[in-house]
């Protein structure tokens, strides 16, 4: 599958290459493949060697790691614009976990041979890659406290709030993915997921389905920045 204008402009908004060069960035695209994936197929299986990273162009794409005793435990899940396995690429080992398309999908590939070859010549493409790794890092450590200092409803605030963007008063949004992914990505049981949305009524947040609807942003974002008043075991 080609590359399309709109493919093109998704591209450009992603960490690693929004700061590279045009030429290079377009030499990255020619080497680049895009692959079109099913509701609930896997791109790359955990002990796999690790040969490409990918961008998300359309869709969904959950990562996910099974422990020893078989439970799965999502790492995370990355949409439109966003990348991942560089790490595991650059370092030229094997996946370090699962990915998989929650719905229907399309995602941009790049091959290792190729990048470390232009990588080589340029060292702008290094330093994007290096950016995105840190963004990584910090998106794993703001997780990592989210899942210390706040409890389940504060969590579930949040990243309600992050999808609100930079919207004041009444919102109303759609969540991304079904909830069973949701409350894993967020670290407690579905049927906890349910019973924290009808807590935040209180705060003027409705769930009907996918649909949320929030009657104060600005109250909602107070909500998770206050200090947690209860904490909930998942």
């Amino acid at each position: 599958m080609t590359i399309s204008d709109i493919d093109h402009n998704t591209l450009l908004r992603t960490y690693l290459f929004r700061d590279i060069p045009q030429p290079i960035f377009e030499t990255l695209i020619a080497c680049a493949t895009v692959k079109q994936l099913g509701k609930d197929q896997v791109l790359f299986r955990q002990g796999e060697a690790a040969d490409h990273f990918f961008v998300v162009l359309e869709g969904w794409v959950k990562v996910s790691r099974i422990s020893a005793a078989g439970d799965e435990a999502v790492l995370g899940v990355f949409g439109p614009g966003e990348a991942f396995a560089e790490a595991a690429m650059f370092l030229g080992g094997i996946y370090p976990a699962t990915a998989t398309a929650v719905q229907d999908a399309r995602i941009c590939c790049f091959g290792s041979v190729a990048l470390r070859t232009i990588a080589n010549r340029n060292a702008d493409v290094l330093f994007s890659m290096l950016g995105s790794l840190s963004k990584h890092l910090h998106a794993m450590t703001e997780q990592v406290e989210q899942l210390k200092t706040r409890n389940g409803e504060q969590r579930l605030a949040m990243f309600i709030a992050n999808l609100c963007g930079n919207a004041s008063g009444a919102c109303d949004i759609q969540l991304p993915y079904d909830k069973t992914l949701l409350a894993a990505r967020l670290g407690m049981r579905p049927e906890s997921l349910s019973r924290f949305l009808t807590r935040l009524a209180t705060i003027g947040v409705h769930s009907t389905g996918h649909k949320i609807s929030i009657q104060d942003v600005n109250l909602l974002r107070e909500y998770c920045e206050a200090s947690p008043h209860r904490r909930e075991r998942q």
